[in-house]
Protein backbone atom coordinates (compact mmCIF):
# COMPACT_ATOMS: atom_id res chain seq x y z
CA UNK A 1 0.00 0.00 0.00
CA UNK A 2 1.37 3.37 -0.97
CA UNK A 3 1.96 5.98 1.69
CA UNK A 4 -0.97 8.38 1.93
CA UNK A 5 -0.90 12.15 2.04
CA UNK A 6 -4.04 13.34 3.79
CA UNK A 7 -5.33 16.91 3.95
CA UNK A 8 -7.72 17.90 6.67
CA UNK A 9 -9.93 20.96 6.18
CA UNK A 10 -12.56 22.78 8.25
CA UNK A 11 -15.72 24.45 7.18
CA UNK A 12 -16.18 28.14 7.76
CA UNK A 13 -17.32 28.90 11.26
CA UNK A 14 -15.79 25.86 13.01
CA UNK A 15 -14.34 26.70 16.39
CA UNK A 16 -12.39 23.51 17.19
CA UNK A 17 -9.35 21.98 15.53
CA UNK A 18 -8.24 18.38 15.16
CA UNK A 19 -4.76 17.28 16.30
CA UNK A 20 -3.45 17.58 12.74
CA UNK A 21 -4.56 21.18 12.19
CA UNK A 22 -2.91 24.51 12.89
CA UNK A 23 -5.07 27.29 14.31
CA UNK A 24 -4.42 30.82 13.07
CA UNK A 25 -4.59 33.94 15.22
CA UNK A 26 -7.95 34.71 13.67
CA UNK A 27 -9.35 31.50 15.11
CA UNK A 28 -9.56 29.68 11.77
CA UNK A 29 -7.78 26.41 11.16
CA UNK A 30 -5.40 25.86 8.28
CA UNK A 31 -4.72 22.45 6.73
CA UNK A 32 -1.63 20.56 7.78
CA UNK A 33 -0.69 17.59 5.62
CA UNK A 34 0.77 14.35 6.89
CA UNK A 35 4.26 13.67 5.59
CA UNK A 36 5.00 10.52 3.61
CA UNK A 37 8.34 9.08 2.59
CA UNK A 38 9.47 6.86 -0.25
CA UNK A 39 12.66 4.91 -0.91
CA UNK A 40 13.42 3.75 -4.47
CA UNK A 41 16.41 2.49 -6.37
CA UNK A 42 17.28 4.64 -9.37
CA UNK A 43 20.11 3.49 -11.65
CA UNK A 44 21.78 1.64 -8.78
CA UNK A 45 21.48 4.52 -6.32
CA UNK A 46 19.09 4.73 -3.39
CA UNK A 47 16.93 7.82 -3.30
CA UNK A 48 14.85 8.78 -0.27
CA UNK A 49 12.20 11.49 -0.59
CA UNK A 50 9.65 12.96 1.81
CA UNK A 51 6.67 14.69 0.22
CA UNK A 52 8.67 14.70 -3.01
CA UNK A 53 11.74 16.41 -1.50
CA UNK A 54 14.97 14.43 -1.77
CA UNK A 55 16.52 13.54 1.58
CA UNK A 56 19.20 11.07 0.46
CA UNK A 57 20.88 9.84 -2.71
CA UNK A 58 23.61 7.25 -2.40
CA UNK A 59 24.66 3.63 -2.26
CA UNK A 60 23.49 2.69 1.27
CA UNK A 61 20.07 1.02 1.42
CA UNK A 62 19.75 1.32 5.20
CA UNK A 63 20.90 4.96 5.23
CA UNK A 64 18.24 5.80 2.66
CA UNK A 65 15.44 4.31 4.76
CA UNK A 66 16.71 6.09 7.88
CA UNK A 67 16.86 9.38 5.96
CA UNK A 68 13.23 9.00 4.93
CA UNK A 69 12.20 8.30 8.52
CA UNK A 70 14.22 11.29 9.71
CA UNK A 71 12.47 13.54 7.19
CA UNK A 72 8.96 12.88 8.53
CA UNK A 73 7.21 15.45 10.71
CA UNK A 74 9.16 16.19 13.90
CA UNK A 75 7.25 15.60 17.13
CA UNK A 76 4.32 14.01 15.30
CA UNK A 77 1.43 12.40 17.14
CA UNK A 78 -0.12 10.79 14.07
CA UNK A 79 1.47 7.81 12.34
CA UNK A 80 3.31 8.69 9.13
CA UNK A 81 4.56 6.18 6.58
CA UNK A 82 7.65 5.36 4.58
CA UNK A 83 7.19 3.05 1.59
CA UNK A 84 10.18 1.03 0.37
CA UNK A 85 9.68 0.21 -3.32
CA UNK A 86 12.69 -2.00 -4.19
CA UNK A 87 14.63 -4.89 -2.66
CA UNK A 88 18.04 -4.07 -1.23
CA UNK A 89 21.06 -5.42 0.65
CA UNK A 90 22.60 -4.33 3.92
CA UNK A 91 26.25 -4.46 2.98
CA UNK A 92 28.81 -4.75 5.76
CA UNK A 93 28.07 -3.42 9.24
CA UNK A 94 31.34 -1.59 9.88
CA UNK A 95 31.81 -3.41 13.19
CA UNK A 96 28.73 -2.27 15.12
CA UNK A 97 25.01 -2.92 14.90
CA UNK A 98 23.64 -1.43 11.69
CA UNK A 99 19.88 -1.06 11.55
CA UNK A 100 16.87 0.79 10.25
CA UNK A 101 15.92 2.75 13.38
CA UNK A 102 12.23 3.46 13.81
CA UNK A 103 10.82 6.52 15.50
CA UNK A 104 7.49 6.84 17.30
CA UNK A 105 4.37 7.24 15.16
CA UNK A 106 6.04 5.65 12.16
CA UNK A 107 4.97 2.92 9.73
CA UNK A 108 7.24 1.09 7.30
CA UNK A 109 5.70 -0.63 4.28
CA UNK A 110 8.28 -2.77 2.48
CA UNK A 111 5.85 -3.59 -0.35
CA UNK A 112 6.83 -7.30 -0.30
CA UNK A 113 10.40 -6.44 -1.25
CA UNK A 114 13.35 -8.34 0.25
CA UNK A 115 15.87 -6.98 2.75
CA UNK A 116 18.99 -9.13 2.26
CA UNK A 117 21.45 -9.26 5.14
CA UNK A 118 24.78 -9.98 3.46
CA UNK A 119 27.35 -8.70 5.94
CA UNK A 120 30.35 -10.72 7.05
CA UNK A 121 29.17 -10.61 10.67
CA UNK A 122 25.97 -10.86 12.72
CA UNK A 123 25.41 -7.14 13.28
CA UNK A 124 22.60 -6.30 10.84
CA UNK A 125 19.10 -5.63 12.17
CA UNK A 126 16.69 -4.86 9.30
CA UNK A 127 14.24 -3.03 11.61
CA UNK A 128 14.94 -1.89 15.18
CA UNK A 129 13.11 0.31 17.69
CA UNK A 130 14.02 1.27 21.24
CA UNK A 131 11.47 2.88 23.62
CA UNK A 132 9.12 3.97 20.84
CA UNK A 133 5.33 3.93 20.56
CA UNK A 134 2.80 3.58 17.73
CA UNK A 135 5.11 1.77 15.33
CA UNK A 136 4.21 -0.56 12.48
CA UNK A 137 6.10 -2.76 9.99
CA UNK A 138 4.42 -4.66 7.18
CA UNK A 139 5.05 -6.59 3.96
CA UNK A 140 8.70 -7.30 4.77
CA UNK A 141 10.81 -10.18 3.48
CA UNK A 142 14.17 -10.86 5.11
CA UNK A 143 16.91 -13.15 3.84
CA UNK A 144 20.49 -13.88 4.85
CA UNK A 145 22.11 -13.58 8.26
CA UNK A 146 20.59 -10.85 10.45
CA UNK A 147 21.23 -10.55 14.17
CA UNK A 148 17.47 -10.10 14.54
CA UNK A 149 15.06 -9.63 11.64
CA UNK A 150 12.90 -7.25 13.71
CA UNK A 151 13.92 -6.14 17.22
CA UNK A 152 11.63 -4.01 19.35
CA UNK A 153 12.74 -3.25 22.90
CA UNK A 154 10.96 -1.14 25.49
CA UNK A 155 8.20 -0.26 23.00
CA UNK A 156 4.42 0.06 23.20
CA UNK A 157 1.61 -0.19 20.65
CA UNK A 158 3.40 -2.25 18.00
CA UNK A 159 1.96 -3.83 14.85
CA UNK A 160 3.86 -6.32 12.69
CA UNK A 161 2.15 -7.92 9.69
CA UNK A 162 2.91 -10.04 6.64
CA UNK A 163 6.49 -11.06 7.38
CA UNK A 164 8.51 -13.73 5.55
CA UNK A 165 12.02 -14.66 6.64
CA UNK A 166 14.47 -17.12 5.07
CA UNK A 167 17.49 -17.09 7.36
CA UNK A 168 20.88 -18.74 6.92
CA UNK A 169 22.40 -18.43 10.40
CA UNK A 170 23.84 -21.65 11.78
CA UNK A 171 23.48 -23.38 15.14
CA UNK A 172 24.54 -21.34 18.15
CA UNK A 173 24.54 -18.07 16.24
CA UNK A 174 22.17 -15.16 16.32
CA UNK A 175 19.53 -15.15 13.66
CA UNK A 176 16.26 -14.54 15.47
CA UNK A 177 13.27 -13.66 13.35
CA UNK A 178 11.18 -11.30 15.50
CA UNK A 179 12.23 -10.38 19.06
CA UNK A 180 10.16 -8.07 21.28
CA UNK A 181 11.50 -7.52 24.80
CA UNK A 182 11.55 -5.26 27.84
CA UNK A 183 15.33 -4.88 28.04
CA UNK A 184 15.18 -1.07 28.12
CA UNK A 185 11.65 -0.26 29.37
CA UNK A 186 8.22 -1.76 30.00
CA UNK A 187 6.78 -3.28 26.82
CA UNK A 188 3.10 -3.68 25.97
CA UNK A 189 0.46 -4.02 23.28
CA UNK A 190 1.97 -6.15 20.53
CA UNK A 191 0.03 -7.33 17.48
CA UNK A 192 1.50 -9.74 14.93
CA UNK A 193 -0.99 -10.60 12.21
CA UNK A 194 -1.41 -11.48 8.56
CA UNK A 195 0.97 -14.04 7.05
CA UNK A 196 3.98 -14.99 9.18
CA UNK A 197 6.36 -17.51 7.59
CA UNK A 198 9.87 -18.35 8.78
CA UNK A 199 12.56 -20.82 7.85
CA UNK A 200 16.16 -21.24 9.05
CA UNK A 201 18.02 -19.38 11.77
CA UNK A 202 17.27 -19.59 15.49
CA UNK A 203 14.09 -18.55 17.36
CA UNK A 204 11.45 -17.37 14.94
CA UNK A 205 9.17 -15.28 17.18
CA UNK A 206 10.30 -14.54 20.73
CA UNK A 207 8.86 -12.24 23.39
CA UNK A 208 10.31 -11.34 26.77
CA UNK A 209 8.37 -9.28 29.29
CA UNK A 210 5.48 -8.26 27.02
CA UNK A 211 2.15 -7.33 28.60
CA UNK A 212 -0.76 -7.68 26.18
CA UNK A 213 -0.17 -9.41 22.86
CA UNK A 214 -2.05 -10.92 19.94
CA UNK A 215 0.00 -13.18 17.68
CA UNK A 216 -1.86 -14.74 14.76
CA UNK A 217 -1.04 -17.88 12.79
CA UNK A 218 2.66 -18.67 12.35
CA UNK A 219 4.39 -21.13 9.99
CA UNK A 220 7.90 -22.06 11.05
CA UNK A 221 10.45 -24.63 9.86
CA UNK A 222 14.04 -25.87 9.76
CA UNK A 223 15.46 -23.73 12.54
CA UNK A 224 17.68 -24.34 15.56
CA UNK A 225 15.29 -22.83 18.11
CA UNK A 226 11.58 -22.51 18.80
CA UNK A 227 8.85 -21.60 16.40
CA UNK A 228 7.18 -19.33 18.96
CA UNK A 229 8.76 -18.69 22.37
CA UNK A 230 7.07 -16.59 25.05
CA UNK A 231 9.09 -15.54 28.11
CA UNK A 232 7.65 -13.67 31.09
CA UNK A 233 4.79 -12.44 28.89
CA UNK A 234 1.15 -12.25 29.94
CA UNK A 235 -2.37 -11.46 28.83
CA UNK A 236 -2.16 -12.59 25.26
CA UNK A 237 -3.13 -15.03 22.55
CA UNK A 238 -1.41 -17.03 19.83
CA UNK A 239 -3.20 -18.55 16.82
CA UNK A 240 -2.08 -21.79 15.15
CA UNK A 241 1.65 -22.50 15.29
CA UNK A 242 2.58 -24.85 12.43
CA UNK A 243 6.10 -26.18 12.90
CA UNK A 244 8.35 -28.60 11.03
CA UNK A 245 11.86 -29.46 12.19
CA UNK A 246 12.01 -26.86 14.93
CA UNK A 247 15.20 -27.79 16.79
CA UNK A 248 15.15 -31.35 15.47
CA UNK A 249 17.29 -33.45 17.84
CA UNK A 250 17.33 -30.73 20.51
CA UNK A 251 15.28 -29.46 23.43
CA UNK A 252 13.44 -26.47 22.01
CA UNK A 253 9.83 -26.73 20.88
CA UNK A 254 7.45 -25.61 18.16
CA UNK A 255 5.63 -23.66 20.92
CA UNK A 256 7.36 -22.94 24.23
CA UNK A 257 6.49 -20.82 27.27
CA UNK A 258 9.27 -20.19 29.79
CA UNK A 259 10.74 -18.00 32.51
CA UNK A 260 7.58 -17.32 34.54
CA UNK A 261 5.47 -16.76 31.47
CA UNK A 262 1.80 -16.00 32.03
CA UNK A 263 -0.83 -15.90 33.24
CA UNK A 264 -3.76 -15.54 30.83
CA UNK A 265 -2.13 -16.93 27.70
CA UNK A 266 -3.93 -18.97 25.04
CA UNK A 267 -2.84 -20.81 21.91
CA UNK A 268 -5.41 -22.07 19.42
CA UNK A 269 -3.38 -24.99 18.04
CA UNK A 270 0.09 -26.51 17.96
CA UNK A 271 0.93 -28.57 14.88
CA UNK A 272 4.42 -30.03 15.21
CA UNK A 273 6.36 -32.51 13.10
CA UNK A 274 9.96 -33.80 13.38
CA UNK A 275 10.83 -31.10 15.92
CA UNK A 276 12.64 -31.32 19.24
CA UNK A 277 9.41 -30.93 21.22
CA UNK A 278 5.86 -29.92 20.38
CA UNK A 279 4.51 -27.90 23.32
CA UNK A 280 6.84 -27.16 26.25
CA UNK A 281 6.00 -25.18 29.41
CA UNK A 282 8.90 -24.72 31.83
CA UNK A 283 10.57 -22.63 34.54
CA UNK A 284 7.61 -21.41 36.57
CA UNK A 285 5.27 -20.63 33.69
CA UNK A 286 1.64 -20.31 34.70
CA UNK A 287 -1.77 -20.03 33.11
CA UNK A 288 -1.36 -21.20 29.51
CA UNK A 289 -4.18 -23.00 27.68
CA UNK A 290 -3.67 -24.75 24.34
CA UNK A 291 -6.99 -25.58 22.69
CA UNK A 292 -5.78 -28.48 20.55
CA UNK A 293 -2.59 -30.17 19.34
CA UNK A 294 -1.53 -32.33 16.40
CA UNK A 295 1.97 -33.50 17.27
CA UNK A 296 3.89 -36.43 15.77
CA UNK A 297 7.35 -37.91 15.31
CA UNK A 298 9.33 -35.44 17.36
CA UNK A 299 12.81 -36.42 18.51
CA UNK A 300 11.94 -35.67 22.15
CA UNK A 301 8.66 -34.86 23.91
CA UNK A 302 5.35 -34.29 22.26
CA UNK A 303 4.11 -32.34 25.30
CA UNK A 304 6.40 -31.56 28.23
CA UNK A 305 5.15 -29.66 31.28
CA UNK A 306 7.96 -29.03 33.78
CA UNK A 307 7.70 -26.72 36.79
CA UNK A 308 4.43 -25.46 35.31
CA UNK A 309 1.12 -24.54 36.93
CA UNK A 310 -2.46 -23.97 35.78
CA UNK A 311 -1.55 -25.18 32.31
CA UNK A 312 -3.95 -27.09 30.04
CA UNK A 313 -4.04 -28.87 26.72
CA UNK A 314 -7.71 -29.34 25.98
CA UNK A 315 -7.57 -31.89 23.16
CA UNK A 316 -5.85 -33.38 20.13
CA UNK A 317 -3.38 -36.15 19.35
CA UNK A 318 0.26 -36.90 20.09
CA UNK A 319 2.12 -39.86 18.60
CA UNK A 320 5.59 -41.16 17.84
CA UNK A 321 7.38 -38.90 20.34
CA UNK A 322 9.85 -39.75 23.13
CA UNK A 323 7.68 -39.68 25.24
CA UNK A 324 4.32 -38.41 24.02
CA UNK A 325 3.44 -36.65 27.31
CA UNK A 326 5.39 -35.92 30.48
CA UNK A 327 4.59 -33.89 33.61
CA UNK A 328 7.39 -33.01 36.04
CA UNK A 329 6.75 -30.98 39.24
CA UNK A 330 3.50 -29.53 37.92
CA UNK A 331 0.59 -27.98 39.82
CA UNK A 332 -3.01 -27.95 38.58
CA UNK A 333 -2.07 -29.03 35.05
CA UNK A 334 -4.23 -31.12 32.72
CA UNK A 335 -3.29 -32.70 29.40
CA UNK A 336 -6.21 -34.11 27.41
CA UNK A 337 -4.90 -35.93 24.32
CA UNK A 338 -5.45 -39.25 22.59
CA UNK A 339 -8.79 -39.57 24.35
CA UNK A 340 -7.19 -39.58 27.80
CA UNK A 341 -6.73 -37.05 30.59
CA UNK A 342 -3.40 -36.68 32.38
CA UNK A 343 -3.48 -34.78 35.64
CA UNK A 344 -0.62 -36.16 37.72
CA UNK A 345 2.08 -33.78 38.99
CA UNK A 346 4.74 -36.21 37.77
CA UNK A 347 4.61 -38.95 35.19
CA UNK A 348 5.36 -40.09 31.68
CA UNK A 349 2.81 -41.43 29.17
Amino acid sequence: MLAITATLSCQKGESESTPSEDVTSAGKSSAKALASGEVVNVNGQWRATVNGVQRYLGSDYIAAINAAIGGLTAGRTTKEWVTIKNSGSSGNSGGSVKAVNMQSYTGLDFSNTTFTCNSNDLLIVPVQADRKTQIEVKNLRVSGNPRYGIWFKGCTNMIISNITMNLTNGSGQYGLGIRVDNSTAATSNLTINGTQSFTGGDMHIETYGVSGFNIGNVTTSNNYGCGVLLNQSRNGSVGTVTGNRNCNGGGYATFRVANNNGPSVTCAKVYSRSSGRGFFSVSGSNGTTVTTVDIANNTSHGIFLEDASNTRVNGGTVSGCRPNVQHVRTTSCVTNVNGQSYTAANGTW
